[in-house]
């Protein structure tokens, strides 16, 4: 049975503050001052005896090995790799951090020119740690990034207490190794070391700033009270989730620091995108289902939800999302995850589809022809490359598509008969990358909505494609054509191909489609 949200929104963790960077470049400015007003020669350097470190020694090439393994353009390498990687897994805020922390080490590079502040006589003058200027030290900035790039994946990772304790404990080892291997070395100053960690501090928290990557986990004060006893599902498609360990260990955390229950997991399969899966959650008595997949899984499991009263919670894992994006649905999984459990749960209209023998249930929308072709010429192996770009490499390819003949009656009236390229139906009406097939159509308005796309032979394909350029607008001489209505019914002259929320579903020669007001509910963003 569902329990309604609590009245009091899901708080957040404390965003960084703003401040604490400031204070961070403040303190470098003023000790980069000090370093080329001599300040830090009399009052810092002074500080370390020389180093008589000999390079041919055991501890000499110890040393040296180390300084390799620290450098900063390893470094770099190794941060871009995991902003990289962090993009792939949807941790977007994530990997906005990593990337702008792999950009700090190219601002060393700048900001040691700009100084240009000789390095002390050494041993290891020969070393490749040893070529341009010494300040700030880029060992010690280096250390510092990757240090926080650790802790920061940890976090991220919903890593246990313990280990976060021990990724902080092994880090400040490593710097201080890192001092101690630069100074042995006699390759940097005290003073450019630390200017190398003022300067590490102040990438680190502007990257934590920009990218916003502490503030996506939603917590509750006093979460036990306010959501005891509620339990969420998880319904996933293994081939979406690129890393289920990870994400298991996120939703479980989530939903722990918003006082809820372990959640149940339900695993689709080959045959059954989430329809078996759904009806067994909803027999647990789950208080919401969250739906990790595609456009199918999604489709899928909302079906199952009509009319239950038990909100879906969108976790965007495939390359299409129609309904989360036309529902404002994140694409980072952590914002999503943190809407699950903050955002409103929706009403929204469904509609009912019956083609080719077969009835259905989608949210998104539906039809026949062009789009179905689309979809149906999409190489899935390209799509894992480019993404969305395939669906135009598919698109190009139906210029010379045959038109077809479509008799169209919306509530008993008829609105069309003759030539089209494609039918369409939809609750939403936005597409990848902006287009808005449907611009009047809202998920809980009521009304079922109709596009009628003619466009035969190359002339009139270039045509239509042209209207999609100018987001579909109709008007005089339009190749399309947009009614509203609560059921539609179209008869075709032969066989088209048609396809249900961007699934080809098969062939037919008509369908028809009615809406189901206010069957599904959602969880969506909070009004502004």
């Amino acid at each position: 049975m569902s329990v309604p949200a609590p009245e009091r929104p899901v708080g957040r963790r404390r965003p960084f503050e703003p401040a604490v960077f400031w204070i961070a470049l403040a303190a470098y400015v003023a000790w980069t001052v000090g370093v080329m007003t001599g300040w830090a020669d009399t009052h810092v350097d002074t500080w370390l005896p020389a180093s008589s470190l000999a390079p041919r020694s055991f501890w000499g090439q110890v040393a040296e090995t180390f300084s390799l393994l620290t450098n900063p353009f390893f470094v770099m390498v190794v941060t871009a790799a995991l902003a990289l990687r962090s993009q792939r897994q949807r941790q977007r805020r994530l990997a906005i951090a990593l990337a702008i922390a792999a950009i700090g080490v190219p601002l060393w590079q700048l900001n040691r020119v700009l100084v240009d502040r000789p390095r002390p006589e050494s041993a290891f003058a020969d070393s490749i740690s040893a070529v341009g200027p010494s300040y700030p030290s880029g060992h010690v900035l280096a250390v510092t990034i990757f240090v926080w790039v650790a802790v920061t994946v940890a976090n991220a990772q919903r890593a246990s207490t313990a280990e976060r304790v021990r990724t902080r404990a092994w880090g400040g080892v490593l710097i201080a190794l890192t001092v101690v291997d630069q100074w042995a070395m006699s390759l940097a100053h005290l003073s450019d070391m630390v200017g190398g960690w003022l300067f590490g501090a102040v990438v680190a928290t502007g990257a934590l700033w920009i990218s916003g990557a502490e503030a996506d986990v939603p917590w509750r004060a006093h979460a036990g009270a306010a959501a005891a006893g509620r339990r969420a599902a998880v319904v996933y498609n293994p081939t979406k989730v690129l890393e289920l360990d990870l994400f298991r260990r996120r939703v479980t955390y989530a939903m722990a620091e918003a006082g809820w229950e372990a959640p149940l997991w339900f695993e689709t399969e080959r045959d059954d995108p989430g329809r078996q899966m759904t009806r067994d959650a909803l027999a647990k008595d789950v208080d919401m289902v969250l739906v990790a997949g595609g456009d199918g899984t999604v489709r899928a499991v909302c079906a199952e939800l009509a009319g239950s009263g038990v909100p879906a919670a969108i976790i965007p894992a495939g390359t299409g999302n129609l309904l989360g994006r036309n529902l404002g649905v994140p694409l980072d999984e952590g914002e999503a995850l943190a809407l699950a459990l903050d955002g409103v749960a929706m009403p929204i209209d469904m509609i009912r589809w019956n083609a080719g023998g077969s009835t259905q249930r989608f949210a998104v929308m539906a039809g026949v022809g062009l789009d179905a072709q689309i979809m149906r010429d999409t190489d899935p192996r390209l799509k894992k490359v480019v993404k969305g770009g395939a669906y135009v490499v598919a698109g190009v390819r139906q210029v010379g598509a045959e038109p077809f003949r479509a008799r169209i009656r919306v509530d008993g009236r008829t609105v069309h008969d003759g030539s089209a390229v494609m039918v369409l139906v939809g609750n939403v009406g936005r597409l990848q990358g902006g287009i808005s097939l449907l611009p009047d159509a809202e998920p809980a308005d009521g009304r079922l909505h109709v596009l009628v796309a003619r466009g035969g032979g190359v002339r009139g394909m270039v045509r239509l494609l042209g209207a999609l350029g100018a987001f579909g607008k109709d008007g005089s001489g339009s190749p399309m054509k947009r009614v509203q209505g609560r059921r539609v019914e179209v008869e075709l002259d032969r066989e088209v191909p048609y396809q249900v929320d961007g699934d080809t579903e098969g062939s037919t020669v008509g369908f028809t489609a009615e809406i189901m007001p206010a069957a599904l509910t959602v969880m969506v963003p909070r009004p502004s």
